[in-house]
């Protein structure tokens, strides 16, 4: 049995390639950027590793477009192509997959809860069980996004929060705790799929906000170009996750820096794909942050960005 054992550690360990076999990948998201991005930063990162898309490589990715009714049957469409690993981005793919198949190894891509405290893993040092990847804990982002959102604009006290439709129950009550210690009358509203941008931006209106803070989800990233239009629209200085959203019209982007982390995503995938178990592959957490201005958003909504602002940005898009 020992012998046995090791003959299949060393199959597992040897490149895929050598093997004669393809690997099957498989993604689940809210959004369809988060595949986009993956193609291009992590898809060569995993062909490094020896692992190259339509030679010893299959990818089966799906979109859920922001709605969260869908994560579920799409886990079922990616688990009935029997892929050896899973990338879930976000912790509500991760747990729609698990609810299915509690064996398969999943790739968090990224975790924006804490997974020890939302039941997926044992720690982060050493997860434990069927879930490793990458954390960025976009919880403790949200209140940081809030205090740069309120350096820009020091005299709003009325500012929304547009909450993705996947959020754990705890996320929206924390950055109304710290809004509370500040001094900010928050106003969340939920949004998923693209047709509730509208009447999300309609409540917010109503409720006579000053600003706005998108918070990380990946359906708002992948239609970043309209919610940025939406909040021109109505006058609303916004403040978003990744530089992309900034480029594609938000006034201030800050986040971990995109093409380390999915990099690191396939770097995880890699290591499972070679044999060694999710248990055993400690998380990693975003090390490295960027702050982008966008001043043509500036200029359109008739806002002076404070010095502070712009000292802080690593970029200022003209």
């Amino acid at each position: 049995m020992i012998a046995r054992r090791a003959l299949l550690s060393l199959a597992l360990a040897a490149p895929a390639q050598a093997q004669g076999r393809v690997a099957r990948l498989g993604m689940l998201s809210s959004g369809q950027i988060s595949i986009d991005q993956f193609r291009q930063w992590g898809l060569p990162e995993l062909a490094r590793e020896g692992f190259i898309e339509g030679r010893t490589l299959s990818l089966i990715a799906r979109s859920s477009n922001g709605d969260a009714a869908r994560l579920t049957p799409l886990a079922a469409e990616i688990l009935a192509a029997r892929p050896d690993v899973i990338i879930a981005v976000s912790n509500p793919a991760a747990h729609a997959i698990r609810a299915l198949d509690a064996q398969i190894p999943i790739v968090m891509g990224f975790a924006g809860t804490d997974p020890v405290a939302d039941g997926l893993a044992v720690s982060l040092a050493r997860p434990g069980g069927s879930v490793t990847g990458v954390v960025m804990l976009a919880q403790e982002l949200d209140v940081k996004r809030l205090e740069m959102l309120r350096l820009a604009l020091p005299h709003a006290r009325r500012i929304g929060f547009l909450a993705g439709s996947t959020f754990v129950p705890s996320r929206v009550p924390a950055i109304e705790q710290a809004a509370r210690r500040m001094g900010v009358e928050l106003v969340a509203v939920s949004a998923g799929a693209p047709e509730s941008f509208a009447p999300a931006f309609a409540a917010l209106r109503a409720a006579r906000v000053e600003a706005l803070v998108i918070a990380s989800f990946p359906g708002f990233s992948t239609h970043a170009a309209a919610l940025a239009s939406l909040a021109r629209e109505a006058g609303l200085a916004t403040i978003c996750e990744w530089r992309s959203m900034a480029e594609a019209g938000c006034l201030i982007s800050h986040g971990p820096v995109n093409e380390d982390l999915r990099r690191q995503v396939a770097r995880h995938v890699a290591r499972i794909l070679r044999g060694q178990p999710p248990s055993e592959i400690p998380m990693f957490q975003a090390e490295r942050f960027e702050t982008v201005v966008n001043l043509r958003t500036a200029r359109e909504i008739g806002l002076d960005v404070p010095p502070l602002v712009l000292a802080s940005a690593q970029e200022v898009i003209e």
